[in-house]
């Protein structure tokens, strides 16, 4: 054997052992729960109790009162839609301080910023004054470095944090891990907690869409998402504490001292009274500092507007959605029950628009019993999107969604006429940094609504005729369905129902959002262009015909809007293209090849 061949041998021998090492290693197991770990690590936590009161509140009042109501034979519970971000934190930070005996927070996304860290900071203060705190954030998406998730962990023995089915011993795993990971626990890797609860003595609670960063309450400067939750006091919030603990006491629930890494780093740390928020964050939070602790929210601002509600449901996944017999409430067979009960109309808003086969046959059915029905979509266009992926294949897919399954598409602007309306504070803010740039008159500025931040939706909503309304996580497409756990409120309340409606369709109006309708066409022409762009949809791959079958209009100045299947509807709007104010060609090219390659990717989006 001459040294070529002895090289060459080497090089298949060292590509062998990568081989054997990445199976060895990528089949090794994944950390689960260890009590003993949770106990010994809790024995070296400071444990001082502080002489101060919980804050009185009238959220939990009314979870008296609506007690009170179910022994007398009502159902009427209370609730509050938490429409803007910054009430959505203010509502966080008011429970927790309310908060008697326990605190349990659920969450996809727990980001290290100043915003989750004013809420760790006052998380902290809670257990400090003896309420128990428990934060489950799913693993996919790691909070922080090992450092400070040591931190976070040793802050209070009375504040305790776990992870969600981690895929390693360690936090970081470097390249060669992650590709580990995605290669031999696609599994795992797939198949995520993507519930969002809080809740404070099991008696109140919050559920809906939003995450722990500041892009989901009123605090980033460029990008915000418009998302959704609802506050429930009653006892709907018996079913939430449920759903908690299962999660909590699943064994994939694993504590932050279980990893390596952050055990390392959590021995080094000596107990302190260190907070986590920054002094030159503290401006961004000195409203909602003083707003938090008074008794009544509602009564600070009229959009935190108390309903009393009747039949709140609360309905989740359970962990053992994908194993094993299925829990009692699963989400998506009680959200199909529900939408075969439609008769007029449906009205949603989710940020993505994609849809597994079941759910695009459910669509069918409830139009062929009822040929009337209308469903009415509140969704992202690519100028607000977040996920290019996500809306190139829903752009692929658009033709069978607008003609087949009958959906009347509205994609929201990136800055909508009504974006003061949606961020709390925006026209104050504008016009300080306005003044602050030297601007004496506010005509002079060129485009005043695109001053504020780029708004992309994230609410997942619906309501069904008018009577039922949905407020939750689930973003009504196959992930949700089949690779993520999910939950959501259902309220049977037409006043309720009225209401979200009216925050939905505001979304789809001229000033807000693009309406798809049919693009213009020409004689035999279109006709063609229509056959060869079937074809060419139904490739999972090489979808290139360039023309679609639907497009984004504006409606003309003067004119009344009318619904995208109007016959007069062309007269009244103008055609502004498939990706109207979206000026990176580098964007449409990326969104035109994944539309042309990911096809196949659909059922995992």
């Amino acid at each position: 054997m001459d040294f070529g061949e002895k090289v060459l041998a080497g090089r298949i021998l060292a590509a062998v052992g990568g081989v054997l090492f990445l199976v060895l290693t990528g089949c090794s197991s994944v950390p689960e729960r260890e009590l003993e770990n949770a106990f010994r690590y809790q024995r070296l936590k400071k444990y001082e109790i502080v002489e101060a009161d919980p804050i009185r509140s009238e959220y939990q009042t009314l979870a008296d009162k609506a007690w009170e109501n179910r022994e007398k034979g009502s159902t009427a519970e209370y609730v509050s839609i938490l429409e803007l971000g910054d009430d959505a934190l203010l509502a966080r930070i008011h429970l927790i301080r309310a908060a008697k005996r326990s605190i349990d927070i659920q969450t996809f996304i727990w980001k290290n910023d100043p915003t989750s860290r004013f809420v760790f900071d006052e998380l902290i203060k809670a257990a400090e004054r003896g309420v128990l705190v428990r934060i489950l954030i799913d693993a996919l998406n790691m909070p922080a470095d090992p450092a400070t998730l040591a931190k976070m962990a040793r802050s209070h023995r009375n504040l305790e944090i776990a992870l969600y089915k981690p895929l390693n011993e360690t936090l970081e795993v470097g390249r060669i891990g992650f590709w580990q990971s995605l290669i031999f626990k696609t599994r795992k890797m797939n198949r995520r907690m993507h519930n969002k609860l809080l809740l404070a003595d099991g008696r109140v609670g919050i559920a809906g869409g939003r995450n722990y960063e500041g892009k989901y309450y009123d605090r980033n400067a460029s990008f915000l998402f418009r998302d959704r939750d609802v506050v429930v006091a009653g006892p709907a919030v018996t079913d939430m504490q449920e759903s908690f603990e299962l999660f909590w006491q699943d064994r994939h629930a694993v504590f932050l001292t279980q990893l390596e890494d952050v055990q390392a780093e959590f021995e080094k740390l000596h107990n302190g009274t260190r907070r986590f928020s920054e002094p030159a964050d503290r401006w961004m939070f000195e409203e909602i500092d003083r707003q938090a602790s008074e008794y009544s929210l509602a009564g600070l601002r009229p959009s935190l507007r108390v309903f009393e509600a009747d039949r709140v449901k609360f309905i989740y996944d359970s962990p053992r959605k994908f194993k094993g017999p299925k829990a009692q409430m699963d989400f998506d067979e009680w959200f199909k029950m529900i939408l075969g009960t439609g008769q007029q109309r449906l009205v949603y808003q989710t940020p993505y628009l994609i849809y597994s086969r079941s759910q695009r046959r459910g669509f069918k059915n409830i139009r062929k019993k009822h040929p009337d029905f209308r469903i009415i979509a509140s969704s992202n266009s690519l100028a607000a999107a977040d996920h290019i992926h996500v809306y190139a294949l829903s752009f692929k897919h658009r033709k069978e969604l607008y003609k087949k399954t009958g959906i009347d598409i509205y994609e929201s602007k990136p800055y909508p006429g009504d974006q003061h309306d949606y961020i709390y504070g925006l026209s104050n803010t504008v016009e300080r940094a306005i003044k602050e740039a030297g601007i004496q008159n506010r005509a002079d500025v060129q485009d005043f609504n695109r001053a504020g931040p780029r708004l992309c939706i994230h609410a997942k909503s619906f309501v069904l005729d008018g009577k039922i309304a949905l407020i939750g996580s689930h973003n009504f497409d196959p992930r949700s369905a089949k690779l993520n756990t999910e939950c959501g409120v259902f309220i049977g309340d037409e006043e309720v129902a009225r209401e979200l409606e009216a925050r939905i369709l505001n979304a789809c109006e001229p000033q807000n959002a693009w309406t798809v309708s049919r693009g213009p066409t020409t004689p035999i022409i279109s006709h063609f262009s229509g056959l060869i762009g079937a074809i060419s949809t139904a490739l999972p791959v090489f979808d290139v015909w360039p023309y679609r079958y639907t497009t984004n209009y504006e409606l003309k100045p003067g004119c009344l809007p009318l619904p995208p299947r109007d016959p007069n509807f062309q007269d009244n709007y103008t055609d502004v293209g498939y990706f109207p104010e979206v000026t990176d060609s580098s964007t449409v090219i990326q969104t035109r090849l994944l539309k042309g390659f990911l096809g196949w990717a659909r059922p995992f989006m």
